[in-house]
């Protein structure tokens, strides 16, 4: 998961997109081997293309998967290769400045832009904005994070829906035509108009991302919860203790420290997913009510994480602010970023269904949050993304105010890539 803290904490630049056939034919080969080496994907298989003829050539799309996994962007990527298109990315800035600038060289000739995801970005929202509105493809993952629950959405942040409403909102305007009589009206509503024969407009694809491991990784998941278990001293599991329980013990172990940690002492009764909501919730109260002086206990722990990222940054990088503040700002950032972690622990995804997908997805955080940086899979894996039927923001927004819209937009997008994940 996405860390704020770093020597960086503010965006100095914004890294347009820069899509360019030429170099990307030179990085097709770098990107096949993220793809198939570093991110185990070892095949893509597309379903709902059908789904896709109702977007005209001039059209806007705004194509909007989960987000479980940092390989997510190189398999759109490869959907991007199979039909033929050019997409673009709407990416973390923090990514850009990797390598000293060189992957964010990659991603802008890739076609993806940054974006300040901690504030209002607003050239991020104009850029995402002009692509949509000029018959461009983007690619934003309204998640927002990754959380590593490939069976599971959090809840869409709502912006996603309100860059499209903003986009369709001025292509209305661009092509705004005098009101059809009513034997025109008549006659338009009995026929379909074609696609080319109508204003541009701008369509949402609700897309699902599934992975399946193709080949059996429970020897190895073993193996890694194996030296998880030693690298916090937890007493080793009897050999016939199931899988999947020694990953709940596990948790519960973690958990413990992290209550003791935060709390002074661990919860003395309720399972794993109360437990870790009851933190989360004393967590947030805590961070508010020091830096904040309100708490916003009714709002999601997204929005509540994202307001108190926003305050915090902002007193972290202030070199007026004297360095006992700051210093204290920036151990808040690292508290905030344990709500973070334990939001994407749900507490009860692996024992409601211990797939082998499941346990593997739970053990890769375990590793990813204890050792740092980005953990590979543990075998080869397929992909398989889904198209949905597309929404099409001039009817979904039609006579709403612009909040209202981007609600009802965002809650329909959300029931159906739900729908979509469960096929």
């Amino acid at each position: 998961m996405w860390n704020p803290i770093s020597d960086d904490a503010a965006m100095a630049d914004f890294w347009p997109p820069k899509p360019s056939g030429v170099w990307r034919k030179v990085l097709s080969p770098l990107r096949k081997f993220y793809l198939k080496k570093f991110y185990a994907v070892s095949e893509v298989t597309l379903e709902g293309l059908d789904n896709l003829a109702a977007i005209g050539e001039n059209d806007g799309v705004l194509i909007t998967p989960n987000h479980s996994h940092d390989s997510d962007p190189h398999v759109m990527m490869e959907v991007a290769r199979r039909l033929d298109r050019q997409f673009y990315f709407m990416a973390a800035w923090q990514i850009f400045k990797g390598h000293k600038g060189a992957d964010g060289f990659v991603l802008q000739r890739m076609g993806a832009f940054s974006v300040d995801r901690e504030g209002c970005d607003r050239r991020a929202m104009r850029q995402a904005v002009d692509l949509m509105t000029s018959g461009q493809w983007l690619v934003v993952f309204p998640e927002g994070e990754i959380y590593r629950t490939n069976d599971r959405l959090t809840p869409l942040r709502e912006g996603v829906a309100f860059m499209a409403s903003t986009a369709q909102k001025d292509l209305t305007k661009e092509h705004a035509q005098p009101a059809p009589t009513p034997e025109l009206s008549r006659e338009r509503s009995e026929r379909d108009v074609p696609s080319q024969d109508r204003p541009p407009k701008v369509w949402i694809i609700p897309t699902a991302i599934r992975y399946r491991y193709t080949e059996d990784v429970t020897p190895k998941l073993a193996e890694a919860m194996t030296s998880l278990e030693d690298r916090i001293k937890l007493k080793p599991a009897p050999p016939d203790m199931p899988l999947a329980t020694r990953i709940l013990r596990f948790g519960d172990a973690m958990l413990t420290l992290k209550e003791k940690e935060h709390l002074g002492q661990p919860a003395s009764t309720g399972d794993l997913a109360s437990r870790v909501k009851n933190l989360i919730s004393a967590m947030l109260d805590r961070l508010e009510t020091t830096w904040l002086n309100k708490t916003l206990a009714d709002s999601s722990v997204a929005f509540r994480v994202k307001t108190l990222r926003q305050a915090l940054l902002e007193l972290w990088v202030d070199e007026k602010c004297e360095s006992t503040k700051r210093s204290q700002a920036k151990q808040a950032l690292e508290d905030v970023q344990v709500v973070m972690q334990l939001y994407s622990y749900p507490g009860d995804y692996v024992s409601e269904k211990p797939t082998v997908e499941r346990m593997a997805e739970t053990i890769e955080k375990f590793e990813e949050d204890l050792e740092g940086g980005m953990v590979r899979p543990k075998g080869k894996r397929a992909a398989r993304v889904i198209f949905g039927p597309p929404l099409d923001v001039s009817a979904e927004t039609a006579n709403l105010r612009p909040r209202t819209a981007a609600t009802e937009l965002t809650a329909k997008l959300e029931r159906t890539i739900k729908s979509l994940m469960s096929t």
